[in-house]
């Protein structure tokens, strides 16, 4: 039986990231990904232009109708945005005994805010405790942690998964394209502190929008294969990095398409 795994993020027009991405990814995986609609984002890669979000209750409804019907091996929750969503979500994945996997989605690649600011704290309150593996990348990372302390380095990257997995006694991925450098380290540190880095050559001149939702959905979807968490997030590094050096300059090839 193809394994399906639950999606309650953000839909991006630009399909770039957020649910459509999850979808792409989910597909691509060997998955039945089923997705539960949190907002709906105005947006292409490097501009926000809006954010509409549901009402809470119909976020729930979504994600029980789905707990209901289908058998679900995993969950990743993306962009939840209000404090009433996060309460929601939480609710409905009370009694849920699988893996979930959470991109905190605070911050879009070209830095306009994704989520409320008192919508942070409910997440550490009520979401973080059920959490399996958390996936922040760079200013999430300095977001949770509450410092104004940069993360520079590796080291850097890996005290501060090391504080938060202490801190929400959960998985932590930290994820360190947005530091300097010829070469991307990511950082894996599990709830009994073991530690677990993977490195890959920086590719450059690429768009990133999106690659956070799509390796959070990659990891639930390895997930839902039965994979073990270190497995599911090595697979899903691969995959990632594959998707980055193989992407599509889709606006280039519509300019020589219609102009050239």
């Amino acid at each position: 039986m193809i394994p399906t795994y639950l999606s309650i993020a953000g839909s991006d027009c630009s399909a770039g990231a957020g649910l459509q991405a999850d979808l792409k990814t989910g597909f691509a995986l060997g998955c039945y990904p089923l997705t539960a609609v949190t907002c709906v984002v105005s947006e292409v890669p490097g501009k926000v232009e809006g954010i509409v979000a549901m009402e809470p209750q119909f976020v729930a409804d979504q994600v029980r109708i789905c707990l209901q019907n289908f058998p679900v091996a995993a969950i990743k929750t993306g962009m939840l945005y209000s404090p009433e969503i996060v309460q929601a979500v939480t609710a409905e994945l009370s009694n849920y005994g699988g893996p979930i996997v959470v991109d905190p989605v605070m911050i879009a690649t070209a830095g306009e805010p994704l989520i409320l600011r008192e919508a942070i704290g409910v997440y550490e309150q009520s979401l973080m405790p059920r959490t399996t593996i958390l996936t922040p990348n760079l200013d999430e990372l300095t977001k949770l942690l509450g410092t104004e302390q940069p993360i520079i380095t590796a080291d850097d990257l890996q005290q501060a998964a090391l504080l938060l997995t202490r801190r929400y006694n959960c998985a932590v991925l930290a994820k360190g394209g947005h530091l300097g450098g010829d070469t991307c380290t990511d950082i894996l540190v599990q709830k009994d502190g073991t530690t677990h880095s993977w490195s890959h050559p920086r590719t450059l001149g690429i768009s990133t929008h999106g690659t956070g939702c799509t390796l959070s959905s990659a990891i639930a979807a390895h997930l839902a294969h039965g994979h073990s968490l270190v497995g599911a997030v090595e697979r899903s590094l691969q995959y990632i990095t594959r998707a980055i050096a193989t992407s599509h300059r889709l606006g280039e090839l519509w300019a020589v398409n219609h102009h050239g």
